[in-house]
Formats: structure tokens, C-alpha cells, sequence
């Protein structure tokens, strides 16, 4: 199979694993922001994979949330973007990457559908970088862009 005849984006599926994987070179790809989606929901997912498009990040995502920690490591994501409410407790997931000297420094968002200030608070704790609830809005992923280091030139 050919991708180099047109410009369309190749899609891999992995257990549960989505690596969006741009046709373009790998420069053009490499200056391209990564996220990591971690979620459960497929409508979720793809939702906030089309925006990250329009924000002009590259994504990965985990339907499972049992590969969020091996991704986080082997792909080295700006910011993950994490639901609490998954196959594995998120706070977990969270508790683990803050805790993983390879992962301790990737901005981490939790997006969930749990609104109580307590979670809010223990997860803030835990070190994500901010706590949004869903259904998210479309300032969100200007914020995710921002944290992602979007538009910089470094």
C-alpha cells in the first residue's frame, strides 16, 4: 500500500491503542506537539482527537488504560489527558506517572465526569496541572494546546 501517492492519515489500531500517525515527513511530524488521550469512552476519544487536529497537535490515545504508563514513557506526550473513570482508577494512573521519574514531568489534565471538589482536590494533589469535567468545552483543548507548548519554537 502506497501512502506517499496521497496526503491521507494512516491509522494503526492497537489493543485498544490509537496512534494517529501523520503522512508527512518525520520533521514536519517531530515539530508537532504529542498528546496522549486517555479514556474510555470511543465518542470521547474521538472528539477529542478531532480537536487536537485542529489545534495542531499529534495525538496517541488508550481506551484500555492499561498502557497509559508504557505510552507515557515510549512516547514522551506533552500533556496526557486523563479520565478518572476507567478500566484502572485514574487517580492510580496518576499517582504512577508523578511517580515514575520518566513520566514525573508530562503535564497531566485530568478530564472527568466527576465534578466533587474533593476529587478536584486529590487529584490537584497528585499532581495533575489542572481538572476540567466533562462534557469538556472548546476553550479546552486551546488549553491543552497552550500547556502542549503549541506554536512555540524552541
Amino acid at each position: 500500500m502506497d501512502l506517499t501517492a496521497k496526503p491521507a492519515a494512516r491509522l494503526e489500531l492497537q489493543v485498544g491503542v490509537l496512534l494517529a500517525i501523520d503522512p508527512r515527513s518525520e520533521s514536519t511530524m517531530s515539530e508537532k506537539p504529542t498528546i496522549l488521550i486517555a479514556d474510555d469512552e470511543p465518542g470521547v476519544v474521538a472528539a477529542l482527537a478531532r480537536e487536537a487536529r485542529r489545534a495542531g497537535l499529534s495525538y496517541i490515545t488508550d481506551t484500555t488504560s492499561q498502557q497509559v504508563l508504557e505510552l507515557a514513557v515510549r512516547h514522551q506526550p506533552a500533556v496526557i489527558i486523563l479520565d478518572l473513570k476507567q478500566h484502572v482508577d485514574g487517580r492510580d494512573l496518576l499517582a504512577a506517572l508523578k511517580r515514575d521519574p520518566r513520566t514525573r514531568n508530562i503535564k497531566v489534565l485530568v478530564l472527568s465526569a466527576i465534578e466533587d471538589q474533593f476529587t478536584r482536590h486529590v487529584c490537584l494533589e497528585l499532581g495533575a496541572d489542572d481538572y476540567d469535567v466533562k462534557p469538556f468545552d472548546p476553550s479546552f483543548m486551546s488549553k491543552v494546546a497552550r500547556l502542549a507548548g503549541a506554536g512555540e519554537r524552541h
